[in-house]
């Protein structure tokens, strides 16, 4: 089975393609949030550099959000149209499950951290259990501050990841009660790879869903919507 993955949460523009859990390829720009531009391409030189047709596509996944509200609806846009024309399904990755993914920490949570600025953040927390990542608790919305507590009401120690967790690192370091890791630079990055892995194990449940009924999930009002509700 191969698996198109695209990545457009955040200012990364990402593809990859697997073989069941196998990547073959992936293809990442992380410069401006442009994905209009870069990421359709991106995709193209992925399929031509690796002899892959389109046709050859068996599940389209993408990651559903959280994350920046343009570049999920681009990706979405993208991940709908492709689906809709080779009549292939889809499959929904949570955007923080991918990004626990970057990390493999069997004897710690994983609490990945996506920056919503203003001292708001979206997180999650996972753990590896036999070679799956586990959900523990689903993805949310939440200020720095009750991250922390969170956190400090754990009953073991934990892996950080993600922009958040190098913007607010500060604040977490002298907040935390217990010993935390800060994983390296290059784990901090959304990327397609990691959707194809959570993406596989979906597919494993029967976790698909069509071009028709897949939406992205915000998680938050966008900021249009939450000016109007301060009128």
């Amino acid at each position: 089975m191969k698996i198109l993955g695209i990545e457009s949460a955040s200012i990364t523009a990402s593809c990859a393609i697997s073989e069941d859990e196998i990547l073959l390829c992936e293809y990442t720009q992380n410069h401006k949030k442009t994905h209009s531009e870069k990421l359709m391409p991106l995709i193209v030189k992925a399929l031509e550099d690796n002899e892959i047709s389109l046709n050859d596509i068996d599940v389209i996944a993408i990651s559903k959000g959280p994350g920046s509200y343009t570049g999920l609806r681009i990706g979405a846009a993208i991940a709908k149209g492709l689906a809709q024309a080779l009549d292939i399904p889809m499959v929904a990755v949570p955007t923080m499950k991918a990004l626990a993914a970057n990390v493999f920490d069997s004897s710690r949570y994983i609490i990945p951290i996506l920056d919503a600025k203003g001292g708001r953040a979206y997180s999650g927390i996972y753990k590896w259990e036999n070679n799956n990542l586990v959900t523990v608790k689903e993805q949310f919305p939440i200020n720095i501050d009750e991250l922390v507590d969170i956190i400090n009401g754990l009953d073991n120690d934990v892996v950080l990841n993600g922009d958040g967790s190098i913007n607010y690192k500060e604040v977490l370091q002298s907040k935390i009660n217990k010993k935390i890791y800060f994983a390296p630079e290059k784990y901090n990055i959304l990327s397609a790879s990691s959707i194809n892995h959570v993406g596989y194990q979906l597919i494993k449940e029967n976790k698909m869903v069509s071009c028709y009924d897949f939406s992205p999930e915000y998680l938050r009002p966008s900021q249009a919507e939450r000016m109007c509700d301060i009128k």
